[in-house]
């Protein structure tokens, strides 16, 4: 009886060790804290309405789009980050809102890519146009700036996709190819 005591003990031991993540040398991250690597660039995308949607990877995993708004984070396009997050549950979320919310933690790496990168971007979904002339220039779903380069404003509405790369201004994209 006592041998089959002492098993028991050290089992139950053994399994507190291993649960507890004793001889571990690396931190993960807190509860419902979670680490996000973002593109640095938008993409357009479908949620409860057309937007500009984040691309997010999560543990080495291929970027995902990301609906959601980070509250605290303040994104630049051109920018590849790295960032910590807390995630949280919303008890009632508003009708057609999500049930998790993001509280950025800490801004983990920031860093400008490289000026000759180039990316691919839909400017036109479903038969509706992404691109718009407006006041201010070419827009991308008004919140980017296009130079058109040697495009026109109307050429980048009536394509499908355009390869871009980022601008040496604040926020603004350079028309590289139309498709």
């Amino acid at each position: 009886m006592r041998t089959m005591d002492t098993s028991i003990i050290f089992l139950f031991s053994a399994m507190l060790v291993t649960s507890s993540g004793c001889g571990e040398n690396t931190p993960g991250p807190k509860q419902g804290e979670i680490r996000l690597k973002i593109s640095h660039y938008k993409v357009p995308c479908t949620g409860a309405d057309l937007q500009l949607c984040l691309l997010v990877s999560t543990n080495g995993n291929d970027p995902e789009y990301f609906y959601d708004t980070i509250e605290g984070f303040e994104y630049e396009w051109g920018y590849d980050y790295e960032i910590s997050v807390e995630k949280n549950t919303v008890d009632r979320p508003m009708a057609d809102a999500s049930s998790i919310s993001y509280k950025l933690k800490q801004v983990l790496k920031k860093e400008r890519v490289a000026p000759e990168t180039t990316f691919e971007l839909p400017v036109n979904l479903n038969e509706m146009a992404l691109v718009e002339n407006t006041d201010a220039g070419c827009m991308l779903m008004g919140e980017i700036a296009i130079d058109p380069g040697k495009f026109t404003c109307e050429n980048l509405a009536n394509a499908q996709r355009a390869v871009f790369r980022h601008g040496t201004g604040n926020g603004n994209l350079l028309v590289v190819e139309l498709k």
